[in-house]
């Protein structure tokens, strides 16, 4: 009997120390940021841009970070993960910088567009959006800017912006990289809006 007694809390015991060692670690959460720019209010005759919908290429459809590795590997990260859907995150960091860079344009994400009275809308499509192996944020876009009703008003353009993490292997590191080229990506929509003629 005490054998038995002895031999069960020994199972006990190896069961308790597997369960901690086996234990992972927390998952991390981050977050894409806005531009740091001052507020102006918008002129009474500011044009309003519909900003999306701008689709994401499928492998980043997913709650884990990504970085790519070598031969183009994409290698995904269970236990670092963006706050909320990267689609969405990155239609409004761009609605949000366009809008305070510029008094003359209302800038408005999608899917709040379907409801908004719009002079213009981007559409297009974001086909990389990733940090590599050697800590390179790199976004590659296609775009383009309709009239409210669907008319090509500004031809399909594709752009590449690149940012340097200043730790290629920190997550926190890699999204401020990824928030930099979303704030190029601003600029240039932001220089093109602004030439946009009143409706």
């Amino acid at each position: 009997m005490t054998n038995w007694k002895t031999g069960g809390l020994l199972a006990l015991l190896a069961i308790g120390v597997l369960t901690a060692c086996g234990s992972s670690p927390p998952v991390q959460y981050y977050a894409l940021e806005p531009q740091a720019l001052s507020y102006e209010p918008d002129t009474d005759d500011a044009i309003v841009l519909g900003l999306g919908p701008l689709r994401t290429a499928d492998y980043l459809k997913r709650s884990q970070m990504v970085t790519r590795g070598s031969n183009n590997e994409i290698l995904v990260d269970s236990m670092n993960r963006w706050a909320e859907p990267l689609d969405g995150a990155i239609q409004h960091i761009l609605a949000t910088n366009v809008d305070r860079q510029l008094t003359s344009v209302v800038a408005v994400s999608f899917p709040d567009t379907d409801t908004a009275e719009i002079d213009y809308r981007l559409v297009g499509r974001v086909h990389r959006f990733d940090v590599d192996q050697n800590g390179l944020a790199v976004l590659e876009s296609q775009w383009r800017i309709e009239t409210g009703d669907g008319e090509p008003m500004i031809a399909q353009r594709r752009d590449r912006f690149t940012a340097n993490s200043t730790r290629s292997n920190d997550p926190g590191a890699n999204a401020a990289a990824l928030t930099d080229v979303l704030g190029q990506f601003s600029r240039a929509i932001a220089e093109t809006a602004e030439a946009l003629p009143k409706p």
